[in-house]
This record gives structure tokens, sequence and C-alpha cells, in this order.
């Protein structure tokens, strides 16, 4: 992923079947050929039980050097085969994708009030592995593997092609995507735009609940601020440590995706001066086609809506309650 939250595909492997011997070779050519010893690589995957072995005895996604992490769609369509209940699958995802501490803990009290095997279920995976809130920002906010599944659309196409044809149309098809996004970075350097769109509309986002807080707090010595949250009907007014430089602070966003957060935006007088001015250009997006592109990635029950279901699961709990209240 680059900058702008957009895939640059760097490897490709074709092989008999998806097995532990397969994703062994495919894992060593990676790092013989793409990470060649660099540091602070991130592998994003399901759990396949080959991948996960042929991980561990490599050395490149296990700590010092990396790590691995589980995709949360996948970890959730698991919990959702083994426990069988829409309400806590949504609670699951909404575990996992909480990059506050506080609040992942509350949704797992939650959980465990609902079902005690539920809870157990989840809380036997390892947090760091599927957890927003103790991945320790190695994810940069990417919680899932939804981005490789434009790849299988562009190259859905050519995978019944004999395997030369296919190398072929892959190579083509790659080099295009690196040719487009080299003018387009050439084109906002040029603007003297030095971050991507989806940085400056992450930034402006956050930027606009500055108002709402207030800095009570700040320790020169320690570079850190405590900043307060406005109270909104029967939320807010919770307090946030704000680490200047370590640039990271306790909400967890400016750790995951290394931009300023509605916080560290409100400590803004006690940064250090960047040397450079912010500037944005949004003509320098460019749309193929109008309206919302199609997928064609094959759906599975993470992508069902399930509204029915929701209702149902509801309206059970509603019932359980007033009976236990009759009686």
């Amino acid at each position: 992923m680059d900058g702008n939250q957009q895939v640059l595909p760097l490897a490709f492997a074709v092989v008999d079947e998806e097995t532990y011997p397969s994703w062994k070779w495919f894992l060593q050519q990676l790092s013989r050929h793409v990470i060649r010893g660099r540091r602070g690589m991130c592998l994003i995957s399901d759990r396949h039980a080959g991948l996960i072995k042929a991980v561990r005895e490599g050395p490149d996604f296990v700590s010092p050097h990396g790590v691995h992490r589980y995709c949360l769609r996948h970890v959730c369509s698991n919990f959702n085969n083994t426990i069988k209940n829409v309400v806590l699958k949504d609670l699951c995802w909404q575990a996992g994708s909480e990059y506050q501490l506080r609040k992942f803990n509350r949704i797992m009290d939650e959980i465990k009030k609902q079902d005690v095997k539920a809870f157990a279920y989840l809380d036997a995976i390892n947090k760091e592995k599927w957890t927003a809130s103790h991945d320790g920002g190695w994810r940069c906010g990417i919680l899932t593997t939804n981005m490789s599944e434009c790849i299988n659309g562009v190259l859905k196409g050519a995978r019944r092609l004999p395997v030369s044809a296919l190398v072929e149309i892959t190579l083509e098809r790659t080099v295009h995507y690196f040719h487009m996004r080299a003018m387009k970075g050439q084109k906002m350097l040029q603007n003297n735009q030095l971050w991507t769109d989806f940085a400056c509309k992450m930034f402006i986002s956050w930027q606009q609940k500055v108002v709402e807080h207030t800095v009570t707090k700040y320790s020169h010595a320690q570079q850190s601020a405590s900043v307060v949250t406005r109270r909104q009907g029967r939320h807010g007014m919770n307090t946030h440590v704000v680490k200047i430089a370590n640039r990271e602070c306790s909400c967890g966003k400016w750790n995951q995706f290394g931009i300023p957060c509605s916080h560290a935006q409100k400590s803004e007088d006690y940064w250090d001066d960047p040397n450079f001015q912010l500037v944005h250009d949004p003509t320098i997006r460019t749309v193929t086609c109008p309206g919302r592109n199609q997928t064609t990635r094959i759906h599975n029950e993470m992508d069902w809506r399930q509204t029915r279901a929701r209702q149902e699961a509801q309206q059970q709990q509603g019932d359980s309650s007033i009976q236990e209240n009759v009686s």
C-alpha cells in the first residue's frame, strides 16, 4: 500500500495449490528478492494453517524483524461460523477495529455478558494479531486483506490462460500501475503537494474536531499533553494523552495512521517547525468513470447485510429481558 492507500503489487507466484510447501517457497522468494533484509515488515493474511507455519519458520515476519497480523474480516467470518450469531459477529468486528483499549475492553465485556463461549473464542486469539487496539501501529490502519481483492479482479480474466500468457499479462498490468502512480506522484510534487489526498482528507476531517477539545496540561520536559474532549450528551469528557516526541496519542489513531489526530492537532502550538507548508490540490485527483466502482469479488457472509437476522436477534434479546422481569 502506498501513502494514498492504493495497491502497489510487488510479487506474484504461480503454484499448484495453497499449501504449506508453496507458502514456504513463496515467502523465501519474497525474502530474497523483495524484502532483502529490510526490517519493519507487516504481513496481513487469513489464518491458513500452512501460511502460519511458514511464517513462523521465516525471520522476516517474526519479532524483532517484523510481525504477522490476521485479517479482521477472516477472523469475524471464522468466529461467525463457530458462534453463528450475527449480533456477536458485529461486536467482534467492533472489538477488532477499535483503536482505544478502553473501548475494546468495554466491547469484550459485552460479548462475555452475552455469550461466555464467544468471549473465550476471541480471548484465545493473540490480541496483537487481530485487534487495532493491541497492534502497536504496525497495520497503518489496514485491518483486512480487501486490498488484494482488487488485484484478483484485475487478473481474474487471465487465470485460465497458459502460464506464459498469465505471467505476461500480470507483468504488463503491474507496470501500468507503477507508471500511473509515478505520473501522479510527479504531478503532486510539481504542485508542492507533499501529502497525499488520503492523508489530507484524514487530517482535515480530524482538524474539524479540534474546537471540541481542551488542553488541560502540558509538560515541556516530557513533550506530552492532556487533551479533554467536549461532553456531547452522555459521551465525551474523556482525557487523551498526546506524546509529541513519540508521535502517539492514547486514542490510537496517530500511532496507526501516522497522521496527527484531533487531540494532537489541539497541541499544535507545541509542535516543532516542519519547515514546509501543507498544500492540497484536489484537482489532481482523477476519476476514470462516474459512480461507484463495481466489485467482482466473491462474496461471503461477511458481505450480507443480514438485516433480518439482526432484527430477530434483537427481538429475542428483548423477549428474554421481559421474561426475566416477569419471573
